[in-house]
């Protein structure tokens, strides 16, 4: 959600206090914090002309981040220290989420495991006796019990100093190598030892409520989801920057997957090589590619190293990205966000379906060799052409399942020996059998393949009463349609329909569009009849039907 839309999101007045209205916001030449104090949200012209470009300027966004004494500072253990982390650890939180955004409990909670994490995963020893920041980070804790602004202004210009002398990114230090090296000595998150180090989800709500002061993050009422805590998109590349954070571990990896250059075995060593990854790869190139993401090479900093400008414009080209005159740092750039926004929101359960849809005829067509990004996790299977045929025997099924309503659908694919048909759905005693067929032109129906259909249905009718065989390919030659006629004749009683994927796909966003908020089932009798489907016959026939 951008700074503009939160006019009219739904607040509760204390949230929407504390974001605009509350006067704890550092003051720059073009930001007045009295204005907002007295305005705020009560001015749509002058919130959205005034305030809100304001708001998203970097020098406040800045100054209130390397402000190490915060609002309601006596609220959060009375330390500098508690306040960082909490900040920290909502805000690199915040910024892996779709939408940038998160229900409020569902935040808090997630702060308090990622610090339960830290202290769980790291003991004494885990860092050498010489490193310096595990020194500094320690002197700062024994000095008073405590570490203020004064000593984390000290911890943050050393780690300053020391990224500007590195060569790549995963070399720099971040505030979370702090938090690490304390807690080899029990001392994170909070300073003094005690039975329960991390934070109370009390406490951790007023370092939302801090954040909120700042105009860092808001909190804004959802119909389907309560409470929700959000950045927004306007302040995301610098927060992001702040925490030295370009893509999600998942993401990388996606994006690794799907780019050609990394398949290259002689690309990878080279990688291993240049960032020093000594870790077993056994020899597999999809070894070597989780290594890159595990030791925490970043994006920026491979494709730096080793991809041309030349393997870039052809990665811009692929996934038709908008780089502004073919500059190396804007098609970096634009390859990384590609990537990473485009795994936002990609839970497999939730919204497997409509990726499914949305895609649904670029998985069909043979021609299309690159699996779209979103759908690399949903199906493991290294072979990329293997899994495209999978993902589109997957679609099918989940289709005809969640879109139709179908739920008698069984997806048998490529894991039933001997099967012909992809997948068979029972409605009523009755029975209808799929096939998909990926292919790069047009699906001819030969005599070998009508002899196993053919073979496959008599076997199949001997269990159960078979009314429709569907066959769905990208495009059919004008033959496939005279010879499965020929197959009805032969069959007797079970219609052959060649449905165009495309068709495919039109008919599931009708049947979403048009009833997709009822309970209602497809009656599968719309396939009856021979020859191609055609999709604007059926869509009359289906208003009619439920007319």
């Amino acid at each position: 959600m951008h700074l503009q839309e939160l006019f009219d999101a739904d607040w509760n007045s204390y949230e929407r206090k504390r974001f605009i209205k509350d006067d704890q916001k550092t003051k720059t030449d073009s930001f007045d914090p009295e204005s907002f104090k007295h305005d705020g949200f009560d001015d749509r012209e002058t919130y959205l002309e005034s305030h809100v470009p304001a708001l998203a300027e970097e020098e406040r966004l800045a100054a209130e981040l390397t402000n190490f004494t915060p609002p309601r500072l006596r609220d959060i253990n009375t330390s500098p220290y508690q306040a960082l982390v909490i900040r920290y650890a909502i805000l690199q939180t915040l910024i892996r989420q779709p939408n940038f955004d998160m229900r409020k409990q569902d935040l808090l909670d997630t702060v308090q495991e990622w610090q339960v994490e830290i202290i769980d995963e790291y003991e004494e020893g885990d860092f050498d006796k010489t490193d310096q920041l595990l020194h500094l980070s320690q002197a700062a804790v024994e000095h008073d019990n405590d570490i203020d602004d004064s000593e984390l202004n000290l911890i943050y210009q050393f780690m300053e100093f020391h990224n500007h002398a590195q060569d790549w990114k995963h070399e720099y230090y971040t505030w979370e190598d702090v938090f690490r090296r304390l807690s080899t000595i029990d001392r994170f998150p909070k300073v003094s030892r005690s039975e329960k180090p991390e934070h109370a989800i009390d406490t951790i709500e007023k370092g939302l409520w801090s954040l909120q002061e700042q105009a860092i993050v808001y909190e804004i009422v959802d119909d389907e989801r309560g409470d929700v805590v959000g950045i927004p998109e306007d302040y995301t590349g610098f927060i992001a920057e702040w925490l030295c954070y370009e893509m999600s571990d998942k993401n990388y990896l996606t994006m690794l997957e799907a780019l050609e250059p990394f398949d290259r075995q002689g690309l990878l060593i080279e990688v291993s090589e240049t960032f020093g990854i000594d870790r077993k790869n056994h020899g597999r190139n999809e070894k070597r590619r989780e290594n890159i993401v595990a030791e925490g090479v970043y994006p920026t900093d491979l494709f730096e190293v080793v991809l041309t400008k030349e393997d870039l414009k052809a990665v811009v080209d692929q996934f038709g990205l908008d780089a502004h005159k073919r500059k190396r740092d804007e098609m970096v750039e634009a390859t990384i966000d590609y990537f990473e926004q485009s795994q936002r929101g990609v839970e497999p359960e939730a919204n497997k379906v409509d990726l499914f849809l949305e895609f649904y005829d670029e998985i069909a067509d043979g021609k299309v060799d690159e699996i779209p990004p979103q759908l690399q996790g949903l199906v493991d299977e290294p072979n990329q052409s293997k899994k495209l045929e999978i993902l589109f025997e997957e679609a099918t099924a989940e289709l005809f399942r969640e879109i139709f309503t179908l739920d008698g659908t069984e997806l048998l694919g490529q894991g039933a020996s001997g099967t012909v048909a992809d997948g068979e759905i029972e409605q009523d005693g009755k029975w209808l059998l799929w096939d998909n067929k990926r292919r790069t032109g047009e699906f001819k129906l030969g005599s070998t393949t009508r002899s196993k259909i053919k073979n496959y249905i008599d076997t199949k009718n001997q269990q159960h009463d078979v009314h429709w065989f569907i066959i769905i390919a990208p495009e059919f030659a004008n033959s496939a349609l005279e010879d499965a006629n020929l197959m009805e004749k032969h069959l007797g009683g079970v219609d052959i329909r060649l449905v165009q994927a495309d068709d495919f796909q039109s008919l599931a966003r009708f049947w979403q569009d048009e009833f997709g908020e009822t309970t209602k089932e497809f009656p599968l009798s719309m396939f009856n009849g021979s020859d191609l489907l055609n999709i604007d016959t059926l869509t009359r026939a289906l208003k009619r039907e439920f007319s």
